[in-house]
């Protein structure tokens, strides 16, 4: 899952720590984009601490923060990665879903169709 979510080949980070292999810059950059919680410091040299503290602000008239969200592992940053992207991506869904028309809709519209061909 972490190759996907970085867009490399499946397996290549595991390969690449096999092989004792440095990775690319543009990976590490993708890295860092797509997990803006990781210490880049910490994703370069080891040092520090993985997690950076990140105050996270949600778009409601109400702009209080939330406290700085704290991960135990690189796992649980991915995980909570995750469920934001399908938490967002069943949004749009719900969203469309509204839209849709309904069965009573359909059946109207056939109607109309079958007047005007008569």
């Amino acid at each position: 899952m972490f190759d996907k979510s970085i867009s490399v080949g499946n397996g290549y980070t595991s390969k690449q720590s096999k092989a004792n292999a440095s990775v690319g810059s543009d990976v590490l950059e993708r890295i860092i984009d797509t997990y803006p919680d990781l210490n880049p410091l910490w994703l370069l040299t080891g040092e520090g601490e993985m997690i950076r503290e990140i105050t996270k602000k949600h778009p409601t008239k109400n702009t209080t923060e939330e406290p700085p969200l704290q991960y135990d592992t690189i796992d649980d940053m991915i995980n909570h990665k995750i469920e934001s992207s399908i938490q967002r991506q069943f949004k749009v869904l719900l969203d469309k879903l509204d839209t849709f028309p309904t069965m009573e809709d359909i059946r109207k519209e056939i109607e109309k169709m079958q007047k005007s061909d008569q």
